[in-house]
């Protein structure tokens, strides 16, 4: 009796796993293909989402630069402001400026911002009585929501005296039906210098009807460009759009700032000026040369908004992915600003974002 044949030919077992091989193949081309496209995706997505918060993070500073910092008929501080710190005199009755734009040569630029971030920021209060020295406490009517560690501003309601910017050592003492302000030197009060005679050239003693504004706990803030390793943004390192207090933190580095994005490695602005009188802003100007490196109180008053572009960038790709240089903003507005991108660079994806923010305390205050 003939005996029958079970299993697979060879023949069988090669075609069979010849085909698996052509299957496998074809799976991990489509897997692969997926996966690059998958990070595409994810690194430009992940761009235009820093750049978004990076942007709405500054554009809220930006708006409210110069908060507390006006009275009805105007800026508080027209002549000038004394600002100490850690000992150090830091404004000798200098043009108070409630945004300042630091340009940053062929790195990115900064952006100071002066404002209140109290409640009552907008609400001053009125010094009742003149000052015996200019370190003894201040009388006025209220405390405009005023505690230990705040600062406040210090000034003449015409805006015709130098300012001073203090810091409550104390919580205010009430005295009758008014209250005292102490600002004494030392301990966690930085803004006090121990005798403002030798701080300043201009020391002032304060009298009745001066106002007194709370501008809280925020300080002067700097937003920048801050990179993990302290060098310039590049391919090979990590910056983060960050903001930090601009007098407590002299070497800024990730772990002592405040970071309000990540991946940006740009950040330029330009001052929009109008015409003394005017509130139309007319011209578009770099925060270079004699005028607006650092402006006069004159040149202050015509700065009404300012315009930023930041530059996020998504993850690192096999190659090139972006050619070409980055348009910053183009050639209408009025002159084209472009970033450059290494070779290296050039494997990263981007989002540019540029807005025009006004400066609507500055407006408000008709200055």
């Amino acid at each position: 009796m003939r005996r029958l044949s079970r299993g697979f030919s060879l023949v069988e077992l090669m075609v069979a796993v010849a085909l698996a091989m052509v299957t496998g193949l074809v799976v991990l081309q489509v897997l692969s293909n997926y996966q690059g496209r998958k990070q595409t995706t994810s690194g430009r997505n992940d761009a235009e989402i820093n750049a978004a918060l990076g942007m709405y993070s500054l554009e809220r500073e930006v708006r409210m630069a110069g908060a507390g910092l006006m009275t009805p008929s105007g800026m508080l501080c027209n002549i000038g402001v004394n600002i100490a710190y850690n000992g150090a005199t830091i404004s000798n009755a200098a043009p108070l400026r409630p945004i300042r734009i630091i340009d940053g040569g062929a790195g990115p630029d900064q952006i100071d911002i002066l404002r209140s971030n109290s409640n009552f920021g907008a609400a001053p209060s009125s010094v009742l009585q003149l000052m015996a020295s200019t370190t003894t406490p201040i009388t006025v009517d209220g405390t405009v929501g005023l505690t230990s560690g705040d600062l406040m501003l210090v000034g003449a309601s015409d805006g015709n005296k130098v300012c001073t910017l203090m810091q409550m050592s104390a919580d205010p003492v009430i005295n009758g039906t008014s209250w005292n302000l102490p600002h004494a030197s030392g301990g966690g009060s930085p803004y006090n210098p121990v005798d403002p005679s030798i701080a300043f050239t201009t020391p002032v003693i304060y009298d009745v009807r001066d106002l007194v504004m709370n501008l809280g706990r925020q300080g002067w803030r700097r937003f920048a460009v801050v990179c993990n390793n302290g060098a310039a943004p590049s391919a090979t390192n990590n910056c983060d759009l960050a903001s930090y207090d601009l007098l407590a933190t002299p070497a800024p580095t990730l772990a002592t700032v405040q970071s309000e994005t990540p991946q940006v490695i740009e950040m330029q602005a330009q001052y929009g000026v109008a015409n003394g009188g005017s509130q139309t802003v007319n011209a578009w100007v770099d925060a270079t040369g004699a005028t607006w490196a650092v402006p006069t109180e004159a040149d202050q008053r015509r700065i009404k908004a300012i315009r930023v572009a930041i530059v996020a960038r998504g993850n690192l790709e096999g190659g090139a992915v972006t050619p070409g240089p980055l348009v910053l903003w183009d050639a209408g507005l009025p002159s084209q600003r472009v970033r450059a991108l290494s070779a290296a660079e050039q494997r990263y994806r981007y989002q540019v974002l540029t807005v025009v923010i006004p400066l609507i305390n500055t407006i408000w205050a008709t200055l």
